[in-house]
């Protein structure tokens, strides 16, 4: 077995680059500041009464610095540099009475009354923030919309034992240690019904939203400290009113766009879908698109798409790319955490070489039961690349980070596992490629994300399509599924 270590790789912001994205937007401000950016972010803010008042003032907070955590780990856990157009995001949140839409407190309490089948009672609670969502495109045209949700409404409407996060807070709980669950395992299946189905009703509306707990202006014990939960709340926001805080650095002039391949069944489960993620360049500009139903045979213990279905896939998802960016580019990156089979990587092939891409790299990221141990306290460093075989490899992408002195994590990580099925680059750069995608959620500020945004985004996106209708067309941007 060959170990080797990979080299943190840095970001690009506005001025210069860093390999940490609180501290590379404090000392060189976001990546777009130069171009056309979000100075003024118009927000409709929607919920209870005593709830969006919280909040309003939480935001008022939020234009000035917010204390760091008393802690050693100083670059872990920086100041919040304030949200303003004087501070590090030269940016600013602006509303007035005309963007805030108070729901009655009777409007809640007369649905619980009078429904007493528990999806039917999501439905109608989605029902009406979707009425002020509506209300505010229509008449205020918003670019981000905050839907609130008090401590009540998730503790005593929807039933749950513990409370649901934020989007950002779910965020970085989802994958705050490695073994946990793709999804935070303290939230709900109540709660995710209802943040999925807003979300996916929202879409029509052409105005991303961000749901927010009231919380958010007193932090408990058990969630993240003020500043931190500030950097992921305004970096969201800050990216889904279309701004850009990080890209990743290129390594020279090749157009390269990376993709995420990844199939989620329909709410009935009856069938079985595709879903490919943004499509995506360098900084995060690209597509998401939704593929045709997938024909699982019996014994089939992972889905497949046919030669032509892979083909018609990537074709379509070029052709879409290439409407929202103008260029195609010159390699393609395929990931996907099931096996790439041989129709599925001849598919794949075809359709990138009609589109005049012949730079092709299929692979594979999944979990493993494989560990790396390292002599001492810590966990091996993250960017630890554990090559067994030319094409089969293990990476940290969470460990031991020397920028922190610190394994910023409560488990023992673990690898992920790296299958080349087919691949035009070399095995190395393949995997500094994944080391920096674990970057590129800009949902929170954390840099160690154990899955790239590739896989991160394809399963997000799956998570929200399974509750469109098949005559629904969902939104192209990323925004409106984190």
């Amino acid at each position: 077995m060959n170990i080797k270590l990979l080299s943190e790789p840095p970001l690009q912001f506005g001025t210069g680059e860093h390999i940490d994205p609180k501290t590379g937007i404090i000392t060189f401000n976001p990546y777009d500041l130069q171009g056309v950016r979000p100075e003024r972010i118009k927000t409709g803010i929607i919920g209870k009464s005593d709830s969006v008042d919280t909040v309003i003032g939480w935001l008022n907070t939020g234009k000035r610095i917010i204390a760091a955590k008393k802690s050693t780990l100083g670059k872990l856990f920086p100041e919040f540099c304030g949200f303003s157009k004087t501070d590090a995001f030269k940016s600013e949140i602006i509303y007035d009475e005309g963007y805030i839409r108070k729901i009655n407190n009777s409007d809640f309490d007369h649905i619980i009354k009078n429904e007493k089948r528990y999806w039917k009672i999501i439905e109608e609670f989605v029902t009406l923030y979707i009425n002020e969502i509506k209300f505010l495109a229509k008449n205020k045209n918003p670019d981000v919309i905050l839907c609130v949700l008090s401590e009540k409404f998730i503790q005593s409407i929807l039933g749950a034992p513990t409370a649901e996060n934020t989007d950002a807070e779910s965020a970085s709980a989802e994958d705050a240690d490695e073994e946990k669950d793709e999804q935070d395992e303290f939230i709900s299946r109540q709660e995710n019904n209802f943040r999925r189905l807003l979300k996916a009703r929202a879409m029509e509306y052409n105005i991303p939203i961000q749901i927010v707990r009231d919380r958010i202006a007193k932090p408990s014990g058990e969630m993240q400290d003020p500043a931190t939960i500030a950097w992921n709340f305004y970096t969201a926001i800050y990216y889904k009113a279309s701004g850009t805080p990080w890209a990743m650095k290129k390594k020279d002039s090749t157009i390269v766009c990376y993709a995420g391949i990844s199939f989620y069944k329909s709410r009935d489960r009856a069938t079985t879908q595709t879903s490919i993620t943004q499509i995506f360049n360098e900084h995060g500009k690209g597509v998401i698109l939704r593929g045709q139903p997938v024909e699982m045979k019996k014994g089939d213990l992972e889905p497949h798409l046919t030669e032509l279905q892979a083909y018609d896939l990537l074709d379509y998802s070029l052709k879409e790319y290439y409407e929202a960016l103008k260029v195609y580019p010159q390699r393609l990156v395929l990931h996907k955490t099931s096996n790439f089979n041989a129709a599925e990587i001849e598919g794949f092939k075809s359709a990138a070489y009609k589109n005049n891409i012949h730079a092709v790299d299929m692979v594979t990221i999944m979990r493993t039961d494989l560990r790396l141990y390292r002599e001492g306290p810590y966990p091996p460093l993250r960017g630890t690349m554990a090559s067994y075989t030319d094409t089969t490899h293990l990476l940290y992408t969470r460990g031991f980070v020397p920028y922190y002195n610190t394994y910023p994590g409560s488990y023992i990580p673990a690898p992920i596992e790296i299958r080349l099925f087919s691949h035009d680059e070399s095995p190395e750069l393949i995997c500094e490629e994944i080391l920096a995608l674990t970057k590129m959620n800009w949902n929170n500020t954390q840099f160690d994300r154990k899955f790239p945004i590739t896989i991160e985004c394809s399963r997000k996106v799956g998570e929200i399509l399974k509750y469109l209708s098949p005559e629904q067309t969902p939104q192209i941007k990323y925004s409106f599924y984190m």
